[in-house]
C-alpha cells in the first residue's frame, strides 16, 4: 500500500513539472528584464552628477530613491538661547541650550546615535527649512522651557537653568555650522565645528507672548 502511495505521488508531481517549468521560466524571463532595466540606474548611481528619485523606463519597474540626493557642505541650526534678565535688550546675557545630537557647541564631537532615532533633535534639524509658524510643536517646547519642565528639559541634553530660576525669555538664533578644517587653527583648539550668526529665526518671547497660541491649539494654560 505504502508502495502504491509514492508511486501515485510520484506521478502527480510529475504531471506538475510543466507547470513548474513554466514558473521558473517566467521567472528568470522577469530576473533578465529587471537586469536589463537596471543598467542605466546603476550607471547612475556610479555618476557624479547622480539624480535622485527618478525613474528610468517608461513603465517605472526599476527607480532611484533617495531622501536626500546631495549632501551640504554645511547646515543651519536653529540654537534655543534663555535669559533671566527682566528685559531681553543688549544688556541680556543669553544662555544656550544643548541638544542630545544636533550640533550645538562648536567644541562638542558629532555623536554615533544609532539604533537610536532622536525625534526631537530630528525636528529641530526641520527648523531652518522653513518659518517657525509652520512648526507650533516649536512654541509648545518654548513653553515648556520657559517653567523648566521636567519631561520637556529630560529630552535635552544640558539646560542651562537647572535647578535654578526658569528663564523669563527665550529666543531662536539661526547659524550656519561647518566642519573645521584638519590642521586649521580652530581644529588644532579642538573645535570641531565652525559656525556663523546668520540671524533670528524667532525673536524672545516669554509665557505672556505665548498665552494665546496656547489657547489656539488647546495646550494648558501657561503656568497653569
Amino acid at each position: 500500500a505504502t508502495t502504491a502511495m509514492v508511486t501515485a505521488l510520484n506521478a502527480e508531481a510529475w504531471n506538475w513539472t510543466p507547470t513548474l517549468y513554466g514558473r521558473e521560466i517566467m521567472n528568470l524571463a522577469l530576473l533578465a528584464l529587471i537586469i536589463r532595466l537596471s543598467v542605466p540606474v546603476v550607471k547612475n548611481i556610479l555618476s557624479p552628477n547622480q539624480m535622485m528619485n527618478t525613474s528610468f523606463d517608461s513603465l517605472k519597474l526599476v527607480n532611484t530613491y533617495g531622501a536626500f540626493g546631495s549632501i551640504t557642505r554645511h547646515r543651519d541650526e536653529v540654537i534655543l538661547q534663555g535669559t533671566t534678565s527682566d528685559r531681553w535688550d543688549k544688556d541680556a546675557v543669553w544662555k544656550e541650550y544643548e541638544f542630545k545630537v544636533k550640533p550645538g557647541s562648536i567644541s562638542r564631537r558629532p555623536p554615533i546615535i544609532s539604533p537610536y532615532h532622536y525625534r526631537l533633535d530630528w525636528l529641530m534639524w526641520f527648523l531652518p527649512f522653513s518659518d517657525a509658524r509652520r512648526h507650533p510643536w516649536l512654541y509648545h517646547l518654548i513653553v515648556k522651557l520657559l517653567q523648566n519642565d521636567a519631561l520637556a528639559t529630560s529630552l535635552i541634553r544640558h539646560n542651562p537653568f537647572q535647578g535654578a530660576e526658569p528663564p523669563r525669555y527665550i529666543r531662536c538664533e539661526l547659524f550656519r555650522y561647518e566642519y573645521t578644517k584638519p590642521g586649521s587653527e580652530e581644529a588644532r583648539r579642538g573645535d570641531w565645528w565652525t559656525r556663523k550668526r546668520v540671524g533670528s529665526y524667532m525673536q524672545p518671547v516669554c509665557l505672556a507672548d505665548l498665552e494665546g497660541i496656547c489657547a489656539d491649539m488647546g495646550w494648558p494654560e501657561p503656568g497653569g
